[in-house]
């Protein structure tokens, strides 16, 4: 501790906290699935954007939308998608856990998990900007758990773990998205209905027609986001 730092506790009667509660606050932080990060900045050549298929609860879909936000583009609730400039449509994603290194007596002891996430964004006015693409993010973790208690917190590390390439993949989207090249003039939003087609439902992007959902370029497909809750 500097004499700097010993004379403003002296002289203002304020005590340092103990590093043990200090690792506690920094442990309830992450268990709540927030995790500290500055706004990334970057150029997009549009203002407003629906995000499809992906339910707000989802780590990725905070994260996303407010990175979005930060660069003062404005997220379109569901009951004015019609007038968004660009659908970012979330395909799917998928989790899975794969044993890369087992012990003496062939129990595994070193696993990867890995999370992958599809997507793409369209025009308002449905033209292709960026097409189906799939992003992959891996974390490798050791495995040694001796008691309940540690098999336990293991499995709590993973969620964590899946929580945070959630949040990269996040990132990566808005990378990608900076990427998109409009040529100037362009107009991204659909045109308006006539006015006997106010106020009629159109077809979800959550729940393509049929015949039409696009492919994933992944060779084991990807599952519903939020059906691995």
């Amino acid at each position: 501790m500097s004499r700097l730092f010993q004379f403003s506790v002296q002289f203002f009667g304020v005590r340092p906290l103990p590093m043990l509660l200090v690792g506690v606050m920094v442990a309830t932080v992450a268990a709540c699935g927030f995790k500290l990060r500055g706004a990334l900045s970057v150029d997009l050549p549009f203002k407003t954007v629906y995000v499809a298929g992906v339910p707000d609860t989802s780590p990725f879909s905070q994260v996303l939308k407010s990175q979005l936000r930060a660069n003062g583009i404005g997220v379109v609730p569901d009951e004015y998608k019609d007038r968004a400039q660009v659908i970012l449509r979330v395909l799917g994603d998928q989790q899975m856990k794969t044993v890369v290194a087992v012990n003496a007596t062939g129990l595994a002891r070193e696993y990867r998990l890995t999370y992958r996430l599809g997507f793409r964004v369209d025009s308002g006015n449905g033209k292709e900007l960026y097409p189906p693409t799939t992003i992959e993010q891996n974390r490798e973790i050791s495995f040694n758990p001796q008691t309940p208690q540690e098999v336990l917190s293991k499995e709590q590390e993973d969620q964590l773990l899946i929580r945070d390439m959630q949040n990269d993949a996040a990132i990566q989207v808005l990378q990608r998205l900076s990427t998109i090249r409009v040529p100037p003039g362009t107009v991204l939003t659909a045109p308006r209905k006539p006015a006997s087609e106010v106020g009629k439902r159109s077809p979800d992007s959550n729940s393509p027609a049929q015949g039409t959902t696009p492919a994933l370029p992944s060779a084991t497909g990807m599952q519903p986001l939020g059906g691995l809750q």
